[in-house]
Formats: structure tokens, C-alpha cells, sequence
């Protein structure tokens, strides 16, 4: 009863120096509790938005991206295209946990529309995929996104905006293939012809051809050391920068080199038509004709994939804080686009029941694939893979929000520390009287920690409830704040008409006593300082 008693003496004087009709020092206690209480307000709706915002892009991550990528590599390590793939994804739906598979094939291109260009990245997926396409139609703001076999696309509205269009517009794809074997032909005009830069290498094959006698046999032989020499020539012609057509000249010439057979230590004998392949081959060397060499470098592009004119079906919600492809066109358009002439693609998509847990899907996949070819051959990427460094930079960026916010709270528990220090000084004869009538330090100490404790539980919790009032009318608040011109979370960065949320209690309960800790500490400093007085002095003082 004593120490109730004494508890409840400590507790009445905490009340009495907070009540702010008595002190002006007790407002600004006061006002220290508002600051708390904002502090913690502004966390919760901060990270709690935050979260939601990346859960929401992490669903739309799920809407259109595959959550496993089957991709295939020859014995050099090098990607190949996955012919039979077909069977690849009936291989894959034996898997448990399987969802769905389909065909993928993802590249850049350059879009026009009446003019305006902009590099676009694309992804073409079978549109024979129903659930594929089901996804991608709930995050579809305009239009549809049936594709089908025709020449349809469904853009983001990134580029909807960018470019200015609208559901029914026509857009033009060129396909960056085309551009990379202009750009070879072009390089290979830069090249000096080898007639010009090595007449006199030339000039030593051409005599080398005249050298070659006929045999009694029918064949032709050649000196052993003149054979030698132009094994040398053909080593520096073939090691110095050429064109194709040049090169393909000396590989066959080589070639016609290395089909003689030693007779004897002085001769080599060749077949009866060496010399007119050689002659030949020497004639593709013209000196002086770089005009005609150059044309015939742009000639010797095998195909020019012709561009494709498409038709906007649909427009889908993508934000510039998501990664998200610019355009979904049918998978043949996407073939046709890159010049394959069979039905091949470049990897399989691959969508699991648990995209969470993605990980644990990986060696059941990799074992139903080895029927096919060995496991090093296939290459399996997960959208955690992909995406992984994204995440992080947004967990840290949450991180960091979290540490800066919490700089609100600390400074109101500092403030709440030097009013302490204040009042102890203001109430220095008070408590002088209180321990010469036999207070201990420790209820003197308990005065000032009652006031800490009732400041900081009673700013965290009315934080907690300022902050679930704000999250429950976010919307409304983000209305009025764009109304006068301040908008923390515009539609064109997190790509929702409504502001994301997600409401974790454990971040409500670690914010809230976050604070409540910081406030306490803020007040037993002045507490012990105050306790530790004598009180005849502080009496004799005043």
C-alpha cells in the first residue's frame, strides 16, 4: 500500500506540472506531445504506403512477367533460340506447381507515329495463352488486350502519352536487326580495298598461279618453295582488315592451297583446275573500283525485315517506378520482327502457383528439363533475378525514409528533455521541499519519468490513430494536397488512380514505441540530474 501510495504521490504531481492551464512551460510540453504524435503519424503513413506501393508493383511485376525464364545454351555458353519449344512447355506443365507456360520473345525497336520516334522495348507472347492474357487485361486502363494472330499491340501508357495515342491508332515498328546489318555494310565501305593497300601480296599470288605447270598425269604441280611463300602472303592478307567478300575470296584460296599434296621435297601437285579457281578468285580483288566494291557490300545483306504497321488495341497502366515492357504484340509478329524464318523463340516463359516462393521451383524445373537436353544447357532466371537490384534500391529507399522520418520524433524528445531541465529548475523549490520531507531521489525521479511515460504513450498513440485516420482518407488528403499544387504520390509515378497502402501492426506497434522509448530516455536525464540535488542548498538559493 506504501509503495502504491507513494506511486500515486509521483503520478498526481506529473499530472499537476503537465496541466497546461497552470504554465506556459506546460504549452510547450504540449506542443512537444503534438510533435511526437506527428512524428509518428507521418512514419506510419510514409512506410505504410510505401509497402503497398511495392506490393502493387510487384503484382503488376506478376500480371505480365514471366515468373521463370527457360532460356537454352549451346556447348560455348552461348544463348541459341529454342526451336522444339513446343515440347519444352509440355515438359514443364508436368511439373508440380506449375501454373501455366508460353512462348517468349523480347527485343528493342524503334516505334514512329506520324513522325515522332522513340526506342520501344517489346515482348511477344503466345497468344494462345489464356491466363497470359487475362493478367495482362487487368492492368489494361483503355481498350482490350485480346491479341490474337493479327498485327495488334497493347501499350503502356508511358508511351501512349509520350507518343500521343489512343485506342485504334496505328503505330510503326522498325526492327533494330535491320539496323545493326546496315551498320555492318557500313563499316565494311570504311574498309581500304586489298588490291590497294597490298598490290605487291597480290601481285605475288597472281605469279604463283602462272607458276603452275601440267604434269604428264593430268595435274598440276607447283615448286615447294613458291607454294611456301604463298602460304606466307595468304597468312598477311588474311590477318589484315578486310571486307567479307575479300575474305571469303582468300579462305577459298587457302583452301585451294592446302588441297595440294607433296610430291617431293621440291614439288607439290594440285588437281587440273586449281588454276582456273585461282584466277578466279583473284579476280574478285578489283584495284581502283571502291565505288562498285561499296554497293556490293550493301548488296550482300541477306534480308531487310520489312517494318509493321500495328494497331493499338489496348493501353495498360505502367508507371515510371515500375519495369514494365513498352509494348505486348502476338508472338508471330515478334518472330517476323527478328527475321526468324522457323517457329523458333528465344526462351519459355514459365508461371508458378507460389511467385513468392520461386525458388523452391527451380531444381523440380531443371529435372523435367533434362529429359530434354543436359541441365548445364538451360539457363533458368527467376523475376527475382531480374528485378533483384530494383527491390533492393526500394527496400533501402524504405529504409532510409524510415531512418530520416524518425529524426521528427528525436527532436521532439529532445525538446521534451530541455522543457524537463526547465521545469526542474522552475520547480527547484518544490522538489526541495518534497525531499526535506523525506522524498527519496527515486520518487522525485519518478515525477519527471511519469511525465515522459504519459507524453510518450500519449503521442505515439494518438500517432498511431492520426496516422490509420490519414491512411483511411489518403486519397482525399492527396486531392486537397494537389489541389494546391503539392502532390507527394502523382498517378504517373506509382501508375494507381488510388494511392496504395498496406497496413502492417507490427510497424504500427515498432513506430509507436519507437517514440514512446525515445520520449522516456528524453526525460530521465533531467530526472536523475534534478534528483541528485541538495535540498538545504536549493533552499538557501532561493
Amino acid at each position: 500500500m506504501k509503495n502504491l501510495l507513494t506511486r500515486s504521490i509521483s503520478l498526481s504531481l506529473a499530472l499537476r506540472y503537465l496541466n497546461p492551464l497552470r504554465t506556459f512551460f506546460s504549452i510547450i510540453t504540449l506542443i512537444c506531445l503534438v510533435g511526437v504524435a506527428l512524428g509518428v503519424m507521418v512514419l506510419i503513413v510514409v512506410l505504410s504506403v510505401m509497402e503497398g506501393l511495392q506490393k502493387e508493383i510487384q503484382g503488376n511485376l506478376f500480371a505480365h512477367s514471366p515468373h521463370v525464364q527457360v532460356c537454352y545454351k549451346n556447348d560455348y555458353g552461348v544463348r541459341e533460340v529454342i526451336g522444339d519449344w513446343y515440347t519444352v512447355c509440355d515438359q514443364l506443365k508436368k511439373t508440380p506447381g506449375v501454373q501455366s507456360t508460353y512462348a517468349l520473345i523480347e527485343d528493342y525497336a524503334l516505334v514512329d507515329v506520324q513522325g515522332r520516334q522513340r526506342p520501344c522495348f517489346f515482348r511477344a507472347i503466345d497468344t494462345e495463352n489464356a491466363s497470359q492474357l487475362a493478367d495482362l487485361q487487368k492492368l489494361t486502363a483503355e481498350g482490350s488486350a485480346d491479341l490474337d494472330m493479327g498485327e495488334k499491340a497493347v501499350v503502356s501508357s508511358i508511351v501512349a502519352e509520350t507518343l500521343g495515342l489512343s485506342v485504334g491508332d496505328t503505330l510503326r515498328i522498325y526492327t533494330t536487326r535491320n539496323f545493326q546489318e546496315i551498320s555492318h555494310a557500313y563499316q565494311q565501305t570504311e574498309l581500304p580495298l586489298v588490291a590497294d593497300k597490298h598490290p605487291k601480296e597480290l601481285e605475288s599470288l597472281k605469279q604463283w598461279g602462272s607458276s603452275l605447270k601440267k604434269s604428264d598425269s593430268g595435274h598440276l604441280l607447283a615448286s615447294m618453295a613458291d607454294t611456301d611463300k604463298a602460304y606466307l602472303t595468304m597468312n598477311v592478307l588474311l590477318g589484315a582488315r578486310r571486307r567479307d567478300a575479300e575474305r571469303e575470296a582468300l579462305l577459298h584460296m587457302l583452301q585451294l592451297l592446302q588441297s595440294g599434296e607433296k610430291v617431293n621435297e621440291n614439288s607439290v601437285k594440285f588437281a587440273d583446275d586449281v588454276a582456273v579457281q585461282w584466277n578466279e578468285c583473284l579476280q574478285k580483288f578489283p584495284r581502283g573500283q571502291r565505288s562498285e566494291a561499296d554497293m556490293q557490300c550493301f548488296k550482300k545483306i541477306k534480308e531487310l525485315v520489312m517494318p509493321k504497321d500495328l494497331e493499338v488495341i489496348g493501353i495498360y497502366r505502367a508507371s515510371q517506378h515500375t519495369p514494365s515492357p513498352d509494348l505486348f504484340i502476338p508472338l508471330v509478329i515478334g518472330q517476323e520482327l527478328l527475321g526468324y524464318t522457323d517457329d523458333v523463340v528465344q526462351a519459355v516463359a514459365v508461371r508458378v502457383d507460389d511467385p513468392y516462393h520461386v525458388n523452391l521451383m527451380m531444381q523440380p524445373v531443371l529435372q523435367s528439363l533434362v529429359h530434354l537436353a543436359p541441365a548445364e544447357s538451360w539457363i533458368l532466371n527467376t523475376w527475382q533475378d531480374r528485378f533483384n537490384s530494383w527491390f533492393e534500391l526500394m527496400q533501402k529507399e524504405r529504409l532510409m525514409m524510415s531512418f530520416v522520418l524518425s529524426f521528427i520524433s528525436l527532436i521532439s524528445a529532445f525538446c521534451i528533455m530541455a522543457v524537463m531541465f526547465t521545469v526542474s529548475i522552475q520547480r527547484k523549490r518544490e522538489i526541495a521541499v518534497m525531499k526535506a520531507l523525506g522524498a527519496t531521489p527515486s520518487q522525485v525521479v519518478r515525477v519527471f519519468l511519469w511525465q515522459g511515460v504519459i507524453i510518450g504513450l500519449t503521442g505515439a498513440v494518438l500517432g498511431i490513430l492520426l496516422g490509420l485516420l490519414v491512411l483511411e482518407y489518403r486519397d482525399v488528403v492527396q486531392a486537397f494536397l494537389a489541389g494546391i499544387g503539392f502532390d507527394p504520390f502523382p498517378v504517373s509515378f506509382h501508375g494507381t488512380q488510388t494511392i496504395p497502402a498496406e497496413i502492417n501492426t507490427l510497424d504500427l506497434f515498432w513506430q509507436g514505441a519507437k517514440a514512446f522509448v525515445m520520449v522516456v530516455v528524453a526525460s530521465i536525464i533531467p530526472a536523475l540530474i534534478t534528483a541528485r540535488q541538495d535540498p538545504a542548498r536549493s533552499l538557501r538559493s532561493m
